[in-house]
C-alpha cells in the first residue's frame, strides 16, 4: 500500500507561457478577475499557484481565498 510519502509530487511546467504569465502576475502583485465555471466572479491578487489551488487575496490584510483549478473558466488581469 503506497503512502502519501511514497509519491512523487509532480511540479508546475515554468516552460507553459500560461503559468509564467501567472507567475509574473504575483511578482507585480496584479488584481485578477476569475470567472468560476458556477458563474460567480471573485477579485484578487493572486498569491501562490500550485497544480490544484489559486490563491487569490481579496483584501491587503485577508486571508487568501483558495480556489480550485479546474473550478476556473476565465481568468484575467485587470491592471
Amino acid at each position: 500500500m503506497a503512502t502519501a510519502f511514497d509519491r512523487t509530487a509532480a511540479n508546475l511546467d515554468t516552460s507553459m507561457p500560461g503559468v509564467r504569465q501567472l507567475q509574473a502576475w504575483i511578482r507585480s502583485k496584479q488584481v485578477l478577475s476569475l470567472q468560476l465555471s458556477g458563474g460567480s466572479q471573485l477579485e484578487g491578487s493572486l498569491v501562490w499557484q500550485d497544480l490544484e489551488f489559486y490563491a487569490i487575496r481579496q483584501a491587503p490584510e485577508a486571508a487568501p481565498v483558495l480556489v480550485r483549478r479546474d473550478c476556473v473558466a476565465v481568468l484575467r488581469c485587470l491592471g
